[in-house]
């Protein structure tokens, strides 16, 4: 990574100019508000908007470490409209969120500003160092899947570019709010713009979640739309991906043999993942829940729903079971689905929860089960799925991969694993096989040329 000592701010704000109109009631350092507004665009860089409806959780000790009255340059912020706040914090799980305002009439790019204070100039190269130093030692644990991050890992920018213009085409007027759950077009389209300089820059990052072992990095962090214009040596890429692969493994989750200490696949295999469901010393209370909710429960319910997962079309099959009088929109079982793992139990009753409700009372032994689950932390179900999926893809596929061809350049992004064109039958066949030894599940793949 290039250490030049600059922020990343977006080009639509002309802060200077602001200051000196509105100057703060306090006596601040401008290069301190530039830190913010650097620390959000890097936050949204990292993050997926979607998660969190565009807004970036503030580490509130690492402002304060940087800018100890940080407090006042957020209101000043937030009062001028620069910033805006999601309001929510819950102690010891939550800190406040915050995101960049945009206009949908400024088409703004990244602008660098040059760090002026020797204060801020020391915090710079100190991040800088914790950032490289967190690269090390990602490369030190997984060479195999970092060493392909080099310069032979290229983005055409101009076609990139070009083509977020196209999924954001240029509107007037204010943004006058997004739709609750979603970030705006400005930010999305923003975020953007900033992995694609950052990217072409070569400066990658990469690093591997403590909690379920997914390997981050710019590339499964940048838009899916704009993977078609990453090339390594110059060659086209394709991504081998499991197809509904979060389905795929809950149904490991509708088998009391999941539940069992000696069984191949077992939560027991993975004891993160098993103190999320209770409080470790009530752990074998909760199994032996689950198994006798799964012995009481209709066979003809949680087969059917596991026949659906292996037919080859998932989402038609539920799509047409769920909503037979619609037209199919996948996304919309997606986002179904994605509440029935992700979402809170105690949001079937809400509005907003009418299609998740429709699954559980079309598969009630199977809804039954995944509220069990996450009975006591609501992320609990879709921490199983994501970690078996990296033990999947991370500490087998990859590895076996890099051991029989050390010369193949592999990407992965969760639950899928990007190549050359060429070796995607190759890739497709361990994938297959890795997952059918863990788990004894057949499962189907699919294609995604980046051309």
């Amino acid at each position: 990574m290039k250490n030049a000592l600059y922020w990343e701010i977006p080009s639509s704000l002309d802060l200077k100019k602001l200051l000196e109109k509105k100057p703060p009631d306090f006596k601040y350092n401008i290069d301190k508000f530039y830190y913010i507004l650097d620390y959000l665009s890097r936050g949204m860089d990292l993050e997926d908007l979607d998660n969190n409806e565009g807004f970036i959780n503030v580490n509130a000790k690492k402002l304060q470490g940087a800018v100890h009255n940080y407090k006042k340059y957020l209101d000043y912020m937030l009062k001028r409209r620069i910033i805006r706040t999601d309001m929510v914090y819950i102690v010891g799980k939550k800190s406040k969120g915050y995101l960049i305002q945009g206009y949908k009439e400024h088409r703004a790019s990244v602008v660098k500003i040059p760090i002026t204070s020797w204060p801020m100039i020391k915090r710079k190269r100190k991040e800088l160092a914790e950032f490289e130093q967190e690269n090390n030692t990602t490369e030190k644990k997984y060479p195999h899947l970092t060493k392909w991050f080099n310069n032979k890992l290229q983005i055409d920018v101009i076609g990139a570019k070009q083509k977020v213009e196209e999924l954001f085409p240029e509107q007037t007027g204010p943004i006058r709010g997004n739709r609750k759950g979603k970030p705006s077009d400005w930010n999305k389209r923003y975020k953007a713009i900033y992995s694609i300089e950052k990217f072409a820059r070569q400066e990658f990052y990469y690093s591997v979640d403590d909690n379920v072992g997914r390997f981050h990095s710019n590339l499964t962090n940048l838009k899916k739309e704009l993977r078609n214009f990453i090339t390594y040596d110059r060659q086209k890429l394709v991504n081998v991906d499991i197809k509904n692969s979060q389905p795929l493994f809950s149904t490991l989750l509708l088998s009391k043999t999941f539940y069992e200490n000696k069984s191949r696949c077992s939560i027991f295999n993975f004891p993160h993942s098993l103190s999320l469901i209770s409080l470790s010393s009530h752990i074998p209370f909760f199994i032996i829940m689950i198994v006798k909710s799964l012995q009481k429960a209709d066979n003809k319910d949680i087969d059917e729903y596991i026949s659906i997962v292996n037919s080859g079309q998932f989402y038609k099959q539920i799509s047409d079971l769920l909503f037979p009088d619609q037209t199919f929109d996948k996304k919309k079982v997606k986002m179904m689905f994605f509440k029935v793992f992700f979402s809170n139990n105690h949001t079937l009753g809400q509005p907003g929860a009418k299609d998740k409700k429709k699954f559980a009372q079309k598969f009630p032994d199977v809804y039954n089960i995944f509220k069990l689950i996450k009975r006591k932390n609501h992320t609990a179900l879709a921490h199983i799925l994501q970690t078996i999926e990296s033990e999947i893809i991370i500490q087998r596929v990859v590895p076996r991969i890099a051991t029989e061809k050390p010369n193949l350049p592999i990407f992965t992004i969760h639950d899928s694993v990007a190549t050359t064109m060429g070796n995607e039958e190759y890739v497709a066949s361990i994938i297959r096989e890795e997952i059918f030894q863990l788990t004894g599940l057949h499962a189907q793949l699919g294609n995604e040329y980046w051309q």
